[in-house]
């Protein structure tokens, strides 16, 4: 029934369209396609001044995991070792070495 009464207003010419509402969403179609095109500029969260602190601190952070990684492994017996304990050291320490890595690359200007 509605289909029908559709195209009946289609073949009659009686079907009317709101042009305020038209004019309206032609604005807003045109006020996106103006807002794609301005180019914003790309910048770091993280102002580029912290750089060399922060690769200090994540480094050093990273260095002393590691080193509790390492003396667990040789003090500890292969049956009081846990596996979890294992995963968890190293997964955070690669984790803090990684950034400590990318912000003293960012510090010393190599941009990656």
């Amino acid at each position: 029934m509605y289909r029908l009464t559709i195209l009946n207003a289609i073949q009659t010419g009686s079907f009317k369209i709101d042009s305020h509402r038209s004019a309206r969403s032609k604005r807003r179609r045109r006020d996106l396609s103006v807002a794609k095109m301005t180019a914003k500029p790309i910048g770091s969260p993280i102002p580029v001044a912290i750089y060399p602190t922060l690769s200090v601190f994540t480094l050093a952070i990273g260095l002393v995991i590691t080193a509790f990684f390492f003396i667990y492994e040789a003090t500890s017996s292969r049956k009081n070792r846990s596996l979890g304990m294992e995963l968890a050291s190293a997964t955070v320490a690669s984790v803090f070495l990684g950034f400590g890595s990318l912000f003293l690359l960012l510090a010393s200007g190599v941009y990656v």
